[in-house]
């Protein structure tokens, strides 16, 4: 066997290290912050009931849906994946110890989520590596992974986030097909590939993003790099065919619950067939976003996307100055400057047209959440890295020690702002600690106690996964799992009683007296207090409440009593 001298191993290790770089930090995420919001309970709760109840059709009015389905349906197709994926990887930990509670069980499956992403990532970084050199590359991976918003939700089941890694898969093949090495077939394989990607996902998971593809199919075919025939064709396969899987599944599973109280406009089976038109109706023609809150139309423009970009933002401003000067015949930058000019004109002829359809468009929408824009991040992303590695190859050579300087203190300045955005973020998950909690509570062995979770709870970090001692019922496959084995570690006893009810009479601390609730956790545990001795707080969950300034140049952390465990009768204690 060849001796591999060190040198080279090392070389090698170095090489290698950017793509160990997106696991690192989307996992180091992931296991910072454990606990999830209201917004990823869908997907999330979905997975959980895959993992708990296998395919038997006899279980599903146990599904968490059937009773709490949330604003507008979703399709159970990216939920099922993911919990296929999560599953041997679950029963794996499980069979070792490292999995012991179901809450590890919800971090493993939201770090196959975020290897998902990681993986993708990985792609994309290859391609810019082969395409346009290893100093694009690199500064994309710095500037993508130092930054907040993509890394910290990689691992988390917001539907935008599930249908990230298909984004960036199909630009990753969308470039690689502008390869000259590369064979015509090669090129449309890879072109139809990521066509039909994105129309599934665009189908599937989020619908938004038939703005990005549609402008982007279209630079395709100007750019004759595809035929108006061959996008229509790729896009109807990818649209029927996910359709064709999808809508026998979220049919089956939606039709039990309607109608219901939380779904009142959803009542025909036919609006389940297709969740994603079904929301898009609910939201936009009906104007039921704006419920959420409206936002002016330069949200994005002025809020959202300096917050996500962070340092990229004017790294991103550089190489479009740039690539203005010498589009007027201004040779700035020498053959660096050429380079700059060659890559973000290759990046705006695909996909500008995407990304100023999606921005454009979702500005024309009342209600704006950063995450429904975020598939245009990975471009903007890529324009601002050819602007850092033109100024880290900066022509005059006097002052690149000097620019190369302000570059790395820059991305200094991008991992402070990203490790204050996480602390705060990591700490805003009252809900989540909640069974911690529980689990100080005295437990009698044939004792089962009713605890409610009003919505507070419910919406900052409390889930399923953290019921450790649900019941599951005896006909549900739960334990079993539908190979054979079981996802989840040993039922933890005594056996519990977990509501969620959104009933009027479990609105009230009588209601809940009367409904036999024995433990209440709430934020709003004044109300409790003061009826003649009925309820005693039990246990009292910290949260973050603030960062201030204090004095002239000092910080301020504020925490404070987010949520309140109260018992029925005698039992407070300080």
């Amino acid at each position: 066997m060849k001796k591999v001298s060190p040198s080279v191993a090392k070389r090698k290790l170095f090489n290698a290290l950017p793509n160990f770089l997106p696991f690192i930090v989307t996992f180091g995420h992931v296991l910072l912050s454990p606990y999830t919001k209201v917004e990823e309970s869908f997907t999330l709760h979905a997975v959980h009931d895959v993992l708990a109840y296998g395919w038997d059709r006899t279980s599903l009015q146990y599904w968490d849906h059937i009773t709490f389905p949330g604003a507008v349906p979703r399709s159970f197709l990216p939920p099922i994946i993911l919990g296929i994926l999560s599953y041997p990887v679950s029963c794996v930990g499980v069979a070792v110890g490292l999995v012991r509670t179901k809450i590890d069980v919800q971090i493993a499956v939201r770090l196959i989520l975020a290897a998902m992403f990681s993986h993708s990532f990985n792609h994309l970084s290859k391609t810019l590596r082969a395409r346009f050199g290893p100093t694009v590359r690199i500064w994309f991976t710095i500037l993508s992974l130092t930054s907040f918003h993509i890394p910290y939700y990689a691992g988390r089941t917001l539907p935008n986030f599930m249908a990230l890694p298909g984004v960036l898969l199909s630009i990753s093949f969308i470039l690689r097909s502008g390869s000259k090495s590369a064979p015509p077939s090669i090129t449309t394989k890879r072109l139809r590939t990521a066509v039909i990607l994105l129309t599934a996902l665009a189908t599937v998971v989020r619908l938004e993003l038939a703005l990005f593809l549609i402008p982007t199919a279209i630079s395709l075919v100007i750019e004759r790099k595809a035929t108006l025939t061959q996008v229509v064709g790729w896009g109807m396969l990818g649209g029927f065919g996910s359709l064709a899987l999808s809508s026998p599944i979220d049919y089956t599973l939606w039709i039990p619950t309607i109608p219901h109280p939380s779904l009142p406009t959803f009542t025909s089976p036919w609006q389940v067939l297709w969740p994603e038109l079904s929301a898009l109706h609910y939201n936009l023609l009906q104007g039921q976003s704006a419920n959420w809150g409206v936002m002016p139309w330069h949200y994005y423009l002025t809020n959202s996307l300096p917050k996500i970009l962070m340092i990229s933002l004017p790294l991103g401003g550089a190489a479009g100055v740039i690539w203005v000067l010498r589009m007027v015949g201004i040779k700035v930058g020498g053959k660096e400057g050429a380079k700059i000019s060659e890559g973000v004109g290759e990046i705006l002829k695909v996909f500008g047209g995407g990304v100023v359809c999606l921005i454009g468009a979702m500005s024309l929408v009342g209600h704006k959440e950063w995450r429904f824009i975020i598939y245009s991040v990975p471009i903007l992303q890529l324009i601002s890295s050819f602007g850092a590695a033109g100024l880290w190859n900066f022509h005059y050579s006097r002052l690149r020690p000097l620019v190369r300087l302000g570059l790395v203190g820059l991305v200094v300045l991008n991992m402070v702002a990203t490790g204050g955005l996480a602390f705060v973020s990591t700490n805003n998950y009252p809900g989540g600690e909640v069974w911690k909690a529980l689990e100080k509570l005295p437990r009698g062995q044939n004792e089962t106690i009713k605890i409610h979770f009003p919505s507070y709870p419910l919406q900052t970090g409390s889930t399923l996964f953290t019921f450790l001692h649900q019941h599951f019922p005896i006909n549900a496959t739960s334990h079993i799992g539908s190979f054979g084995y079981s996802p989840f570690p040993e039922q933890k006893e005594p056996i519990w009683a977990y509501s969620k009810s959104e009933d009027e009479s479990y609105s009230t601390p009588e209601g809940l007296w009367d409904n036999g609730i024995d433990y209440v956790i709430t934020e709003d545990w004044d109300r409790f207090v003061d009826l003649d001795g009925r309820w005693g707080i039990v246990d009292k969950i910290q949260g973050l409440d603030g960062v201030g300034r204090k004095g002239k140049y000092g910080l301020e952390v504020r925490w404070g009593k987010k949520l309140v465990m109260l018992a029925r009768g005698h039992k407070e204690r300080s």
